[in-house]
């Protein structure tokens, strides 16, 4: 699930690699949405980059350094957890 909020100038998304993808770019974790009690939206502040960095994850053709990916990801994925308590 991927959406744009105009209202409040986000980029919201359930996909946690997209996500984690986002952080490691310096986008900032504006909050959190609990969707369901299995899902969780993250809300990123927008940035003139955002649409370039999501397409580039999603062709698979995105780069960024493995150590803050993994970090990153922990991080999120723990959010995730403690928001939903649910890993998936």
């Amino acid at each position: 699930m991927i959406s744009h909020s105009k209202k409040d100038n986000t980029y919201q998304t359930a996909d946690l690699g997209i996500a984690v993808y986002l952080f490691t770019h310096d986008h900032q974790l504006v909050e959190t949405t609990l969707l369901s009690p299995k899902r969780l939206i993250f809300h990123f502040k927008k940035q003139k980059n955002t649409e370039t960095l999501v397409g580039l994850y999603l062709n698979g053709t995105g780069q960024a350094p493995a150590k803050r990916l993994f970090d990153n990801y922990r991080a999120l994925r723990a959010l995730a957890f403690q928001g939903t308590g649910n890993l998936r």
